[in-house]
């Protein structure tokens, strides 16, 4: 069974502002949250998330940009 997080813990585990999220799902590639259908409610896959974040950190790595 797949594991969801929501907006705000997501942020949270990140370290980032809410708004930093929705720049990065609009301008970055970040994986875009799952809708409950008829209900405002988003969540986020948890392993899409884990995925995006292992690619930027190996092309980070890659291109001397993280240590």
């Amino acid at each position: 069974m797949e594991n969801f997080i929501n907006k705000t813990a997501l942020a949270d585990m990140l370290g980032i502002s809410i708004r930093t999220l929705e720049l990065w799902v609009a301008r970055r590639g970040f994986p875009a949250p799952r809708h409950v259908s008829g209900s405002r409610l988003a969540f986020f896959r948890v392993s899409e998330v884990e995925d995006w974040l292992e690619r930027e950190l190996a092309s980070d790595l890659g291109t001397g940009g993280a240590q």
